[in-house]
Formats: C-alpha cells, structure tokens, sequence
C-alpha cells in the first residue's frame, strides 16, 4: 500500500501524459490543424479593410475639430 502512495501519481501523471500525447498525434493526422492560418488572415483582411472604409470618416472627425 505504501509504494502505491510513492509510485502512484507517478503512474498517473504518466498515463495523462500518453493519454494527451495520443489526443494530439491523432488531431494531427486527421488534419484538425490543418487551415488553422487561414481564419487569422480572414480576420486581418476584414480589419485591413474595415480601416480602409473608416479613414475617411477619420479625417472628417479631425478637420472638424480644427476648425
């Protein structure tokens, strides 16, 4: 009963570790990584965007407050 206490979360830990290594082998092979940039240059493309229509609404706002 001792070495259990000693050894156990020793074993534990170590089979989490499989258990995780495993889960992450397998989403690389079924392609659950694959085409992860893409949703980040959508985004950045819709901000490079969204700025390029609010710039001119943007100077308004300044030559506004110059005057």
């Amino acid at each position: 009963m001792t070495d259990f206490e000693v050894i156990g979360p020793y074993v534990v830990a170590l089979l989490m570790s499989i258990g995780a290594l495993c889960i992450f082998v397998w989403g690389v092979l079924s392609g659950a990584f694959s085409g992860t940039d893409e949703a980040a240059i959508r985004f950045y493309r819709m901000e490079v965007e969204n700025d390029r229509i609010d710039a001119p609404i943007e100077h308004k706002h300044i030559e506004q407050a110059d005057e």
